[in-house]
């Protein structure tokens, strides 16, 4: 549901007021009238409060700082309230007994009270509001410190995963055996393309992790159980290098997608 603005709900609370005590409150009574239109101050800091608002649903947040300033509006509000409400109150009652009407002067309290439990009510979620910024602010930050581990975490195991490829590269170039191969091979492909399935939940990559993880699957054995998983005993030294260039070519990809956080 959306908010509705404080300073709307004012109006509404004030026009309540002035149709209960309107055929008691005297068309020429200037100092009724001078007290019920005195509400400048209140209106100002209920309008402040509803900036607070636009200004987090247009996305500029709605943290620490919006918590603060509706607190502050809360204070002015309340503060105008006071003021308000007494000048109107002393205003309402001097005319009712320079006229001496009891009736009068009974309506224009049930209206007075009514009024006042209004503008309570609207201080009241102020505060709530307040409060709910806090918590959204607080929830944010343990949201990014939450983020932030598991980037950590997943940088330190990808790049764990990298160095394990790398070494196995390097193996595989010193000695292109297929059985050299076939002890590397699918579990180091594995290892990166499960890291690079876990990338897809954090932000700031360069890069579609998924397009990486694409291109690991034949190593991966995501494409059968043939070449480039594993090779057959008969696979030259020179098919075998072949094989390894292309899958340092993918890893060296991979590199870059994590430095470019």
């Amino acid at each position: 549901m959306a908010q509705v603005p404080y300073e709307q709900r004012w109006a509404a609370a004030r026009k309540r007021f002035e149709a209960a005590t309107a055929k008691h409150r005297p068309k020429d009574a200037k100092a009724v009238a001078a007290a019920l239109n005195g509400d400048a101050a209140l209106v100002k800091a209920l309008k402040s409060g509803d900036a607070v608002h636009r200004a987090a649903a247009s996305g500029d947040g709605a943290g620490d700082e919006a918590a603060k300033d509706l607190v502050a509006a809360g204070k002015d509000a309340v503060k105008a309230r006071k003021a308000y409400l007494a000048a109107l109150a002393k205003a309402l009652d001097e005319d009712a007994a320079s006229r001496g009407d009891k009736a009068a002067a009974a309506a224009c309290e049930r209206a007075m009270k009514a009024l006042a439990k209004d503008l309570a009510e609207l201080e009241a979620d102020i505060g709530a509001d307040a409060d709910r910024f806090k918590a959204q602010a607080a929830q944010a930050e343990k949201d990014a410190a939450s983020s932030e581990r598991a980037q950590k975490r997943w940088e330190a195991n990808i790049n764990g995963a990298l160095a394990r490829a790398a070494a196995g590269v390097a193996k595989v170039r010193a000695k292109p055996t297929p059985d050299t191969y076939n002890e590397l091979f699918p579990a180091l492909a594995r290892d990166l393309a499960t890291q690079l399935a876990a990338a897809k939940a954090l932000d700031g990559l360069r890069a579609d992790p998924d397009f990486y993880r694409r291109k690991l699957a034949p190593w991966a054995g995501q494409g059968g159980d043939g070449p480039p998983m594993r090779v057959p005993p008969d696979y030259t030294a020179r098919q075998i290098t072949d094989l390894i260039k292309e899958f340092a070519t993918v890893c060296k990809g991979v590199v870059q997608l994590v430095g470019g956080r």
